[in-house]
């Protein structure tokens, strides 16, 4: 697997900010034909996203 040095850092190695660290987790995980549940998973992720940011 690729990501299992990238997960030792903040958000996968993506950076701070939650809106972007997710959807690119979830294409490195599931990109690979897997269309339909990066959308899923990465609409749900900017709902929590924006729920954070109300808290």
């Amino acid at each position: 697997m690729a990501l299992v040095g990238r997960r030792d850092g903040r958000n996968f190695g993506y950076g701070r900010q939650l809106s972007y660290a997710g959807p690119q987790a979830l294409k490195d995980m599931f990109g690979g034909g897997h269309y339909g549940t990066v959308k899923a998973h990465s609409d749900r992720w900017q709902a929590f996203v924006k729920w954070c940011r109300s808290v």
